[in-house]
């Protein structure tokens, strides 16, 4: 095989000497004399930020901040590091990514992220920066070398904190300032839960009214300790039919039946106190020359501190207390109390009270028999 062949004159030692001549193959004697290949230069940046954005907002001590960076590295033969914040005292790094094929730190006092992966992806951080200063507020954020300068977007709740300029603050040598004022934060009162008031009967006052043909009639009103809605049942005592009912001074529908469950509430809004009352009738049937009269109130289902009774009873005869749990008090006592308006109620008034009811309906009984004092002639006198 016949190769081409290329005759290069090599000098050996000085020009007066003989030239050497040496044949090789064309392929080889080109590389020879082909140019040798130059190496291609670096990027004159190896990464830089190319956008930024900033959100923060004030809160009662410190500025919270949200830096969110567009990183593009482009050299991948050499590692990058890019200055991103300053710590300054009071700066503090919350937040950082994880970035692939990197890293963002902390490195002498500055925030900065090394990188050798090539291409262009977003770091995100959150920093606090302390404030100082009162009553007016400050706090300051530098960023590093290099990071850009721009406005940051400041947010706050306009009831507690108002900016000492506009929602927008511009880099100035490489700082951006917050300056703001902090109302006075009410302090939340303590809800105190009360505990519920326990349902009484402050003060029953009964009044029984009866005539010669032993028709008789019996009101009695309850003064009534609550907070709020509750039940109350009443029992009536045997032989007695329910005539009128109001709770609140309100009339409601009579029931027939002896127990009754009413529900019952203040007489108003906030208020403590109600009022219930009911009318009884009966016949006792007519009233001989002498014998005994029993009565009971109502059973109530809530306890009762105290009970008042007043008895008008035909005024021909005269009574005695034989039994039961009311006591006999003197009428004048008595009618201070009496929550009923007794008025003009014809026959004798007889005044009783109890104390401390639970449970059971107070009682009375009463023994009768004609009243002759003044009623009969005397044997000595003037004729």
């Amino acid at each position: 095989m016949i190769h081409s062949l290329l005759c290069l004159a090599l000098a050996a030692g000085d020009s007066s000497q003989s030239t050497l001549m040496v044949p090789l193959p064309l392929p080889e004697a080109l590389k020879l004399l082909a140019p040798s290949p130059k190496g291609e230069a670096p990027p004159p940046v190896s990464a830089a930020v190319v956008s930024q954005r900033l959100l923060s907002r004030v809160s009662p001590d410190a500025v919270e901040v949200t830096a969110s960076l567009t990183v593009t590295v482009l050299d991948s033969a050499r590692w990058s590091r890019l200055s991103l914040f300053r710590l300054s005292p009071g700066v503090t790094l919350v937040d950082a990514p994880r970035v692939e094929g990197g890293l963002v730190a902390v490195q002498g006092h500055e925030v900065v992220l090394v990188s050798r992966t090539v291409g262009t992806s977003s770091v995100e951080l959150k920093l606090s920066v302390r404030s100082s200063g009162a009553p007016v507020k400050s706090a300051q954020l530098c960023h590093g070398a290099d990071a850009l300068d721009g406005f940051m977007k400041v947010e706050a709740d306009g009831e507690l904190d108002a900016l000492e300029h506009g929602p927008l603050v511009a880099s100035e040598a490489g700082c951006w300032t917050v300056r703001w004022r902090s109302r006075v934060r009410p302090r939340a009162a303590l809800a105190v839960a009360r505990p519920p008031l326990e349902p009484t009967v402050a003060r029953a006052s009964a009044q029984v009214v009866s005539t010669m043909e032993g028709k008789a009639r019996l009101t009695v009103q309850y003064e009534l300790e609550l907070d709020r809605d509750q039940s109350l049942g009443l029992e009536l005592p045997e032989g007695w039919s329910l005539a009128r009912l109001s709770v609140n001074d309100v009339p409601q529908r009579a029931p027939t039946q002896p127990r009754l469950a009413l529900t019952v509430g203040p007489s108003r809004a906030g208020e403590r106190t109600g009022r219930v009352t009911v009318t009884l009738e009966r016949d006792f049937g007519v009233f001989h020359l002498s014998g005994r009269l029993a009565l009971e109130l109502p059973r109530v289902s809530w306890p009762t501190k105290v009970v008042d009774m007043s008895a008008h009873l035909p005024a021909v005869f005269e009574y005695r207390r034989v039994g039961g749990s009311l006591e006999p008090v003197e009428s004048s006592e008595a009618a201070a109390a009496d929550g009923l308006d007794a008025g003009e109620t014809p026959g004798k008034r007889l005044s009783f009270r109890q104390y401390l009811v639970t449970s059971v309906g107070p009682t009375l009984e009463l023994r009768y028999s004609v009243d002759l004092e003044h009623r009969y002639f005397s044997l000595r006198g003037d004729r």
